[in-house]
């Protein structure tokens, strides 16, 4: 019997990475004029920059390790890091930052960890990440409330919607948590496979539903037991988040604007918070109209304000883009390369 090819499914992931990454920097015309935008800047700015985003990295993939090592989950500092990078990545290019955990997920099966366990691991780190987040942003909103009131006061209510949606997720995970919820949303996950009557392997679809539901329960179980590490993940992510939200003084200071400090950690955190919800990859758009309603005042001209959303966005979207679709790359042509090994065998 004649063996049926397999089709190369890993080579065509890669390629349509690779086409993705192709297309962006061709297409995007703010893509194409960074490097001449880059070379009038302080090179000592450009390197504090670049060190303060591998930071940042650092400690998500460290946050990550830590919540799984509390689970049993003995991993090494490179899978956390390439999971976090990963999972940040898959957030930047799909709408409302829908694709990090799942991909994240994906990729800890790989190193052997439980969809259960990864998933209650994730639902904490982004409970930290959110926590974290809404708290810098209310003492930022308190600390600048005169300025704005006074300068901008139609900023404020775009502000305090982005603190509730932020905060809903503060709420909606710790539900999650508890059983009688969880065993809500996957009896309504169950009802709705039920009813797809195409699906071919759908009797399959719900007892994987059914399982995942018993094993993400027995995982959340013991962060009950260990209350601790959410205080760790939060004092973890307060310093990340405060260490995101600076790269735009170093903009500024690439710029030769020395303003203080205070206030422009403040003034981005809010910035983040009024575009986050905006339903689109890496809230494109939205986030240079906002750096624009919020910092056209500082700047001498429309030329120099221009430039420094270029170099803005390449700090904090752009370069982490280029790293993540790099990575993804040369992980889907190692991990090909070991099923291939490992099926010869």
């Amino acid at each position: 019997m004649k063996e049926k090819k397999k089709i190369p499914w890993g080579l065509l992931y890669v390629a349509l990475t690779v086409v993705i990454l192709l297309v962006f920097g061709l297409v995007n015309r703010e893509f194409r004029s960074m490097p001449a935008v880059l070379a009038g800047l302080s090179l000592g700015f450009i390197v504090l920059a670049v060190l303060m985003t591998g930071v940042f990295l650092v400690i998500e993939g460290e946050i990550i390790r830590l919540l799984l090592w509390c689970q049993g989950e003995r991993v090494g500092f490179w899978t956390t890091l390439k999971i976090g990078l990963i999972g940040i990545y898959y957030s930047y290019i799909t709408p409302s930052s829908t694709g990090g955990q799942p991909m994240q997920v994906v990729y800890l099966l790989r190193d052997k960890v439980p969809a259960g366990n990864s998933t209650a691991v994730l639902f904490v780190k982004f409970f930290a990440y959110q926590l974290s987040f809404v708290l810098c942003t209310v003492a930022s909103l308190i600390y600048m409330y005169p300025q704005l009131k006074a300068e901008s006061p139609q900023l404020i209510p775009i502000i305090l919607v982005g603190i509730a949606v932020n905060g809903l997720w503060i709420v909606a995970i710790p539900l999650l948590f508890c059983a009688p919820v969880l065993h809500g949303v996957m009896r309504g996950i169950v009802w709705l496979l039920e009813r797809c009557r195409f699906l071919k392997k759908r009797a399959q679809y719900i007892e994987k539903v059914r399982g995942f539901e018993n094993d993400f329960a027995s995982y959340t179980e013991k962060f009950r037991h260990k209350k601790r590490y959410y205080v760790y993940a939060v004092l973890l992510s307060i310093p990340q988040v405060i260490l995101q939200m600076s790269v735009l003084y170093v903009v500024f200071r690439a710029f030769s604007y020395d303003l203080p400090y205070l206030e422009l950690l403040c003034m981005q955190t809010m910035l983040q918070v009024s575009v986050c919800f905006v339903p689109l990859p890496g809230a494109s758009g939205a986030q240079e109209l906002g750096f624009s309603m919020f910092f056209s005042s500082y700047f001498a001209s429309g030329d120099v304000l221009y430039t420094a959303v270029l170099v803005w966005r390449f700090f904090t979207y752009y370069i982490v883009v280029i790293l993540g679709a790099l990575l993804v790359v040369a992980d889907q042509i190692v991990y090909g390369r070991r099923r291939r090994l490992k099926a010869e065998n």
